[in-house]
């Protein structure tokens, strides 16, 4: 329709001189929306009348998914051309109706036809949405029923429209009778209760085949493997009724039986499963094949034979799985042949059964490592004796020549910017890999495409010395057009302002158009938590050459609510609801409300959290909390305020200014004080604090490469109603590979605090000291106990804690495969009760060794840690288990 009109007003063209000039553009919208949708408008006034500009403001105004056609109207004036641009709304979802049977609400309908609020009502999705609830009706027993839909739009035509179904839903049918048929007395008695639905019930489809299906797995629960069961159903339209016939085929008992060799237990349950859910058909029986033979070569009898067949017995039949195993096969012993060491680790050990998909792997493995070395022509062959018994396993390899870079260059008529730089792997002096340099290609592809060249080529040349012993290696790019992002339309807005998508998007109009860039706007789209679904799609393409966009989003619900109910011996019952209100003026602002309660105590907590403070890239979170419990042997109440800033200038760089107030009352004391925990000490804090951070870790979970610097400066005055200190505390880590398999990790942290006023004690409140010791170092040492200890009430040594801390630490850290490592470490560091305490010779010494197991959440780690320099009586070593690296 569109293209229609957009071609009428272009067929005109001629009455106009081709130098005529617009006078008047206007925007038939009202205000707010012609506002928003103005730049949209590339038709200009003041410049010549130009058909492509109108075209393009079409095409542009359409992409938003605002309007069901665009208009374009131009007349003459006395002084110029007058243009007009009229588009007709879409008639988007304002609420669902029914008219003629009531047989469904609206509610239901509309969950069922899956519309959502303010969706475009086009005459594709009317038709779709009433084909849903046809057949929706017809499910609940309605088998005539006719539903259509149409879209009747309201006084004002930008204020959506209801979709009204129009349903005929006739008569209800209801099951007459059912019969089943096929299966004999004992096997009928069996299923026949099961049958559904009962006669005079209304027919509801899905329970006739729900009813099908729990037959036939009674009847495989009896040992009928190839039991079937369908239900067929006939409709009589002058009785609305329905008769059901469910035809059973129980067929006959069947057993497993095995024959050549014996099966365990547990691998018998696994081929009879298999056998039961395939209703023992040909691919049912292939499968169980193929899972006994598997577990015998893992056994070591490589040539295992299994044939899996139905036989015919008396009172039933069986399967029988007939095994030939052959000679049962284990390494004797692993020889690597013409290659010499160290040898990588290989998955064939001596003494364990001999598999060929190890032998395999062995043999890739070996051929990755001569490759890794600069032998390009590499070849790793296994030669292993036939038959039984301990055998010999020799990998035979032939390196070839090793081939060295002698020069590696990039030949491109564009250098990226220094920021778009890849890291390649190929060097010159070092083994050429194939790869590296195969690598070293997808890395310039990828910054090329990113850098607004989608067409770029990057072409390998390698030239080897006669004697293969050096090579002299290319990469020639040859980029093709650049293409730049034009204009950028969102789509698909309700009550989200464009101004908060905008912010999010990596790419600028003008700017170049790259995959990675559209990658990134999607996930930093994603992760604003507004919107169900996010797409980046291409509009026909712009001169010069550009691209413009369309950024259409789908917006989720902007209330929230979650429960949660659970029980503990402590606190017998408690529950717990959260109600958030997001997207608060349509800018991405988020209230939370959260309460807790339990018989032994609450929580209460307010939220609210402005994203773009002041319309820049600072975060504001501002809370308010009470909470209060009776724990054992004393109760406490908290309540406390904190407000927060966070400015990031960039991915890496990160400044957090906050106030907090909190305030913590221990009472009903019935132990020492010394046996409450630190966290739940009488104290108030009151004041501001600043924080800054440089994170340019690789992976903040697991890092190879980068560094990670913080500092934070807290502070907390008598004059604001706490207790008056100041306290820093400065990190600093750097991660580097030493190798492919290999990274080292070193990290130093100081902490300096005093307190002030005459009042004051020397030292910090209990929860605000420093402490050190255990999973985060120095690791030889329990949690806390790097440091002064007094005597308790109970006569056990326990830390105090102090106003200053140093740390220092070094760690390397191996990569054996893609989720273990190994780790050797040594930490050092104490905690002093005061700053002028600090002394060196004071410091405690650790060394250990590591274990890591990679995972999503971060590393499981377990670390041994020695004490180097321990004190009298106390352990000289202690184990660790946590998530998460020490540093």
């Amino acid at each position: 329709m569109r293209r229609a009109i957009l071609a009428l007003f272009l067929a005109g063209r001629s009455a106009f001189a081709d130098d005529a000039t617009v006078r008047k553009v206007e925007l038939d919208l009202p205000p707010a929306l012609a506002a928003r949708l103005a730049g949209y408008v590339t038709i200009e006034a003041g410049a010549p009348w130009d058909d492509a500009a109108a075209r393009r403001t079409v095409e542009l105004l359409f992409a938003t998914g605002e309007f069901a056609d665009v208009v374009v109207e131009k007349e003459r004036g006395p002084t110029g051309i007058e243009v007009a641009i009229k588009p007709v709304p879409q008639p988007r979802l304002r609420e669902v109706r029914i008219e003629g049977d009531g047989v469904i609400a609206a509610r239901k309908a509309r969950r069922i036809a899956r519309l959502r609020p303010s969706e475009g009502l086009w005459p594709r999705r009317l038709e779709e949405a009433s084909r849903d609830l046809a057949t929706a009706l017809q499910g609940e027993g309605y088998l005539e029923a006719q539903v259509t839909a149409s879209a009747r739009p309201h006084r004002d035509p930008f204020a959506g429209a209801d979709l009204v179904f129009h349903v005929k839903s006739g008569p209800r049918a209801r099951v007459g009778a059912v019969t089943l048929e096929g299966a004999g007395g004992a096997e009928s008695t069996l299923v026949a209760d099961l049958a559904r639905p009962h006669p005079g019930e209304p027919y509801v489809r899905a329970r006739a085949d729900k009813a099908a299906e729990r037959m036939r797995k009674r009847l495989v629960g009896t040992g009928r493997w190839g039991a079937t069961a369908v239900v067929r159903d006939a409709y009589d339209p002058s009785t609305a009724a329905v008769t059901l016939v469910f035809d059973v085929a129980p067929g006959p008992v069947i057993t497993l039986e095995t024959a050549g060799a014996e099966i365990s237990a547990s691998l018998r349950e696994d081929v009879e499963q298999i056998l039961r859910e395939g209703g023992v058909k040909r691919d049912a029986e292939e499968g169980a094949g193929e899972k006994v033979e598997e577990a015998f070569r893992q056994r070591g009898y490589r040539d295992v034979r299994v044939r899996v067949k139905e036989e015919s017995r008396s009172g039933g039949a069986v399967v029988v799985c007939e095994i030939e195993p052959g000679p049962e096969a284990t390494v004797g012993a692993v020889v690597v042949e013409g290659m010499e060491p160290p040898h990588p680790s290989l998955a064939s050990r001596v003494g364990e059964p001999l598999e060929e998909h190890k032998i395999e792997a062995d043999t890739r493995t070996l051929s990755r490592s001569l490759e890794e070395a600069g032998h390009v022509d590499a070849v790793v062959e296994a030669v292993v004796p036939e038959g039984g018994g301990a055998l010999r396993v020799v990998y035979r390899a032939r390196p070839g020549p090793r081939t060295m870079v002698e020069t590696f260059a990039v030949d491109t008529p564009v250098a990226l910017p220094e920021g778009e730089r890849h890291e390649l792997r190929t060097r010159a002096g070092e083994p050429y890999r194939v790869r590296d340099l195969a690598q070293d290609r997808n890395a310039l592809l990828s910054a090329y495409r990113d850098f607004g060249y989608p067409r770029v080529e990057v072409t390998p040349e390698v030239a080897f010395a006669e004697d293969r012993s050096t090579a002299r290696v290319s990469l020639h790019v040859a980029l093709g057009p650049k293409v730049t992002v034009g204009r950028i339309v969102i789509a698909g807005l309700e009550h989200t302002r464009e101004e908060v998508v905008r912010r999010e998007l990596a790419l600028a109009e003008g700017k170049p158009l790259g995959l990675g860039l559209l990658v990134e706007s999607q996930k930093k789209l994603a992760a604003l938590g507004l919107f169900e679904r996010i797409s980046i799609s291409e509009l026909a393409p712009d001169p010069d050459p550009q691209q413009s966009l369309v950024v259409a989003v789908e917006e989720g619900a902007r209330t929230t609510f979650a429960f949660g109910i659970g029980s503990s011996e402590r606190e017998i019952l408690r529950g717990s609801v959260e109600v958030s209100r997001r997207n608060i003026g349509g800018m991405n602002r988020t209230f939370t409300a959260y309460a807790r309660g339990s018989f032994r105590g609450s929580r209460f907590l307010l939220g609210y959290r402005e994203p773009y403070l002041f319309g820049n890239a600072r975060d504001l979170y501002v809370a308010a909390f009470r909470e209060e419990e009776a724990r054992t042997g004393f109760s406490f109440t908290r309540t406390g305020v904190l407000g927060q800033t966070v400015t990031r200038w960039n991915p890496q760089l990160s400044l957090s200014i906050r106030y907090s107030f909190q305030d913590t009352y221990v009472y009903d004391l019935e132990v020492p004080v010394d046996e409450v925990d630190r966290q739940y000490r009488t104290y108030t804090l009151s004041g501001p604090s600043v924080s800054f951070v440089s994170d340019g870790r690789d992976d903040s979970l697991d890092p190879r490469r980068g560094h990670f610097v913080g500092a934070d400066i807290q502070s907390s005055f008598h004059a604001l109603g706490g207790a008056s200190f100041l306290k820093g505390f400065f990190q600093v880590s750097n991660y580097r590979p030493v190798s492919a398999r290999l990274t080292l990790a070193v990290s130093g942290r100081l902490g300096l605090a005093r307190t002030f006023g005459k009042s004051e004690p020397v030292q910090l409140p209990l929860p605000e000291r420093f402490f050190a010791g255990g999973d985060y170092g120095p690791r030889g040492f329990a949690t806390d106990y790097a440091g002064p200890l007094t005597l308790g009430s109970s006569k056990e040594l326990l830390p105090t804690g102090g106003n200053a801390l140093v740390f220092g630490g070094v760690e390397v850290r191996y990569a054996m495969m893609r989720s273990l490592s190994l780790a050797a470490f040594s930490d050092a560091g104490t905690v002093y009760s005061l700053v002028s305490d600090m002394d060196l010779s004071d410091i405690f010494y650790t060394t250990g060794l590591g274990l890591r197991y990679r995972t999503p959440v971060g590393p499981v780690r377990l670390d041994w840690g020695l004490k180097l320099n321990p004190r009298p009586g106390e352990p000289s070593y202690r184990f660790h288990i946590t998530i998460g690296n020490a540093f």
